[in-house]
């Protein structure tokens, strides 16, 4: 028997019982309300005794390297305090890559500005001719977005922005790590925003970079979560890892944490709420909708303390590694290819981009093997003309993203091709 086969036996009773009834993802709003189950392979970082043993000396840069470190509650935020710090004002416009996800619109609706879509070249790169002809005396500023851990050009985008007087937010949420030009990625904007979720073990956090020569002495004024909402990270962060397999040990904790949160509910249903439900994670950062009452606000001591004692050095070469091993895995397929087959040395990859000619027919049905993924722009934003970019609107419909995170284990893995060739080939 297979390993994939003996992994999928052992965990198919929990994964059923942990099935959740979900609205699908399918953009054609097919199979709404389907009971699917939840991915047993986690899709972002979960806490393990493994997240902080390191065993190298390598030094990789990374966002936060350079420059005044803000901590907030999440990537979106952060645009939203860029935008504020750059004097951004109502009418004022935001070019934005056609290819996005609507998270990162938010915030510029939310300031009063209009978001203007470029088109993107087949690569990915940002369109500079499309990006010139788009400019006006009301451009303020230009966002780019590092896809999945692959920087753009971004010394030309910094030329462009210094030539045409337009303040750069760089996009980091998808590269932490990494480098470009000999220069760690977020050293090239005005401002750098990130996202600690996607790369550490953590439910929230995400992290605005101002560059010293240019904004460092603006000040920011941050207060706390206190301490039920730091309690209430640990807790949820522990949970997330025993029901993925890891912290075995804290299991009865976890049991008995679930019977106090019945509990709790049961007499104070507000305060079970707030317990066993990071707000940061629930409204500002994660999911839902953007929220400006998260203005301001740090992310909590927890996640902060954790992605500072992560091992750098395991992050990205584990990454780079099983990057590596999905794109042997899908590489001899007819129907879907790896987006991005070659990793350069200087990148360390946030997810694994899929093109799958026929993910319209096929999704539910990764859906129905657990498939650990997501569809970075499946949603694009409303008001965008999809004659901006043809490529974008492609990559839309096309492309989801697997794990390639530092915690999973070769049996993850193995499964994880084995769920995906099974539809797709």
């Amino acid at each position: 028997m297979s390993v994939s086969s003996r992994l999928d036996k052992r965990q198919a009773r929990r994964r059923w019982m942990r099935s959740i009834t979900t609205i699908s993802e399918s953009s054609d709003g097919q199979g709404l309300g389907r009971l699917i189950p939840r991915p047993d392979i986690p899709v972002q970082p979960v806490l393990s005794w493994g997240a902080f043993s390191s065993h190298s000396t390598r030094i990789t840069p990374a966002v936060v390297d350079e420059g005044r470190v803000i901590d907030l509650t999440s990537g979106r935020i952060a645009i939203a305090h860029a935008l504020e710090l750059a004097g951004v004002q109502r009418g004022d416009k935001v070019l934005v890559p056609a290819y996005h996800c609507i998270s990162m619109v938010e915030p510029i609706i939310e300031v009063g500005a209009q978001p203007i879509f470029y088109a993107l070249r087949d690569d990915l790169s940002s369109d500079l001719d499309d990006i010139e002809a788009k400019l006006d005396g009301k451009t303020r500023v230009l966002m780019a977005v590092n896809y999945f851990g692959f920087p753009q050009d971004l010394p030309a985008l910094r030329r462009f922005c210094d030539d045409h007087g337009l303040t750069f937010i760089e996009d980091c949420a998808h590269s932490f790590f990494g480098s470009c030009a000999g220069k760690a990625l977020g050293s090239f904007g005005d401002f750098a925003i990130a996202s600690l979720s996607k790369f550490f073990p953590v439910r929230e956090g995400g992290c605005l970079v101002i560059r010293a020569d240019r904004n460092g002495n603006v000040p920011v004024h941050l207060r706390s979560q206190g301490f039920v909402a730091n309690v209430g990270t640990f807790v949820d962060m522990v949970e997330d890892a025993v029901m993925l397999g890891r912290l075995r040990a804290f299991k009865p904790a976890v049991t008995l944490s679930h019977f106090a949160k019945r509990i709790i509910r049961k007499a104070a249903p507000t305060a079970g709420t707030r317990f066993s439900e990071n707000p940061g994670l629930k409204r500002s950062g994660q999911s839902g909708g953007f929220d400006p009452s998260w203005m301001g606000i740090r992310a909590t001591m927890v996640s902060r303390l954790i992605a500072h004692c992560a091992a750098r050095d395991r992050i990205v070469e584990n990454r780079r590694a099983n990057y590596a091993r999905l794109v042997q895995g899908f590489s001899d397929l007819s129907h879907c290819r790896p987006l991005l087959p070659r990793l350069p040395a200087q990148v360390v990859p946030y997810m694994f981009p899929l093109w799958v000619d026929s993910l319209r027919e096929s999704f539910a049905s990764l859906e129905d093997l657990a498939v650990p993924m997501q569809r970075f722009g499946q949603f694009l934003w409303p008001g965008m003309n999809p004659e901006t970019c043809a490529f974008a609107m492609q990559l839309s419909g096309h492309l989801i993203q697997l794990p390639c995170h530092q915690g999973l284990t070769e049996e993850e893995m193995a499964t994880l091709v084995d769920r995906v060739r099974r539809v797709v080939a």
